[in-house]
């Protein structure tokens, strides 16, 4: 019977996230990820047929984990959740934030659709209940442009104050005019 491999798929996947993760999207090659599993490339070459296969895999990962963050963020306002989720994510993260939106990607992942998909999920809260889905779509996006200019300011630490009542604080200075006057004009 032949040994087990000693490396799969997700443990190669999870060594590329930790190079992302520490040293950002661009260290992440062949060679970077067979030294964070302690092997030659050979794991690597062998789930992935080339570094951009590989690349997807590793912003899929980024946009899990920063769909799951969103998810698990308590709180009435699904955009206020939201933008506080990714502003919390890009200072906790800031790494995989950048990976995920300030470096250009072969093949990006589906934006369009996943701010759909969120503005879909708004039609549960009472606030965007009566709203269409391309108003909710369009109420998404203008808040999304908002939070990115807050992630930005925190990724790059020109805004330092990354305690959860600040970036809160943020999100209800920010976004929140927004998203009313939005809410306002379609009255």
């Amino acid at each position: 019977m032949p040994p087990k491999p000693r490396f799969d798929r997700d443990t190669v996947l999870d060594a590329a996230m930790e190079v992302a993760r520490r040293d950002g999207f661009a260290a992440v090659t062949a060679r970077s990820v067979a030294k964070a599993l302690g092997a030659s490339t050979a794991p690597v070459t062998s789930y992935f047929d080339n570094m951009e296969s590989l690349g997807r895999a590793v912003v899929g990962r980024v946009v899990e984990a920063l769909i799951r963050r969103i998810s698990e963020t308590e709180g009435e306002d699904p955009l206020h959740v939201a933008a506080f989720a990714m502003a919390r994510f890009a200072a906790d993260e800031p790494r995989l934030y950048e990976a995920l939106f300030l470096v250009p990607h072969a093949a990006p992942p589906d934006w369009v659709a996943l701010r759909r998909g969120f503005a879909e999920g708004m039609g549960e809260a009472p606030r965007y209940a009566a709203l269409s889905t391309r108003d909710r779509d369009a109420v998404a996006w203008r808040a999304s442009v908002v939070t990115h200019g807050i992630c930005i300011e925190v990724w790059s630490g020109r805004w330092a104050k990354t305690s959860d009542a600040a970036l809160r604080r943020l999100v209800a200075d920010l976004v929140e005019p927004v998203v009313a006057r939005f809410l306002a004009e379609r009255a």
